[in-house]
Order: C-alpha cells, then sequence, then structure tokens
C-alpha cells in the first residue's frame, strides 16, 4: 500500500475541504464559532482565489461579524484570534489530527493559509500500514 511522499503532487480544493471539515469537527473547533469561522472564512477566501483580500479589516468584518466601522488597529480582535486559530491548529495536529494526510497553517504574521501534505517518519509510516491491514482484516 503505498503512501503519499514529501513530493505527492498538489493538493486539490477536494483535499483541503476534506481536512477542513475534520479539523472543525474537532475540539475545540467544534465549540468556538469564532475559530470555525475564521478557519473556514480564510480557507475558502484562500481556495476561491482571494487570499489577497484577507486583511485584518476583511476577517473582522466578514468572518468576525464586526460592523463596518470596525478598525483593526484599535479593535485587536483579529490578531487575538488569529493566535487562538494557530494554537487550536497545533493542538489539532499534534492530537486528533496527527495521521492526517494535509496540512492547513496560518503562517505567523500572515492571514493567508497553507496547504500542504503532511510528512510522516518511517515509524508512522509503518504504524499506518499496520492500522490499515488491521482495518481491512476487521471489514473482512
Amino acid at each position: 500500500m503505498p503512501f503519499p511522499r514529501d513530493d505527492a503532487p498538489r493538493l486539490d480544493s477536494h483535499d483541503i475541504r476534506e481536512a477542513l471539515s475534520r479539523i472543525v469537527a474537532s475540539h475545540p473547533f467544534n465549540i468556538s464559532p469564532k475559530l470555525t469561522s475564521f478557519l473556514r472564512f480564510v480557507v475558502e477566501s484562500t481556495l476561491a482565489g482571494h487570499g489577497d483580500r484577507l486583511k485584518g479589516y476583511t476577517i473582522g468584518v466578514e468572518a468576525l461579524g464586526r460592523g463596518a466601522n470596525f478598525d483593526p488597529q484599535t479593535d485587536p480582535i483579529v490578531r487575538v484570534e488569529a493566535l487562538r486559530l494557530r494554537r487550536a491548529l497545533a493542538r489539532y495536529y499534534s492530537g486528533a489530527g496527527a495521521s492526517d494526510s494535509v496540512v492547513i497553517e496560518l503562517p505567523r504574521g500572515h492571514y493567508v493559509p497553507s496547504f500542504r501534505r503532511a510528512r510522516r517518519s518511517a515509524a508512522a509510516a509503518i504504524w499506518l500500514r499496520a492500522r490499515g491491514v488491521l482495518h481491512w482484516l476487521l471489514a473482512a
């Protein structure tokens, strides 16, 4: 059974949306509407080709529900939520998402997410292969 390599083909939007769905269904995203809204907004905007529009004002108004008079210079909500989002993503990938094949990241200092295939160690690949064989045997 082949496993994705670091030089695997580019991700398509379907792969990314599946990863997004898994993330927002997990804790703490499933109990935090702000985190979920922020992540969904930046991912979908990027996939739609509007990553250049991802600024503090746009996120504050469109994802976090701030009014048209929102000023990201005086209201730190977007920066605070971006920090919370980065931490929540790190916790997700060190826990429930450790075996995910797609990684969504929000690079520090930016609101445009990046997408990549997960890098797996040889031990992780062996564990996943064994898990897949076990699943196959149990399903048969």
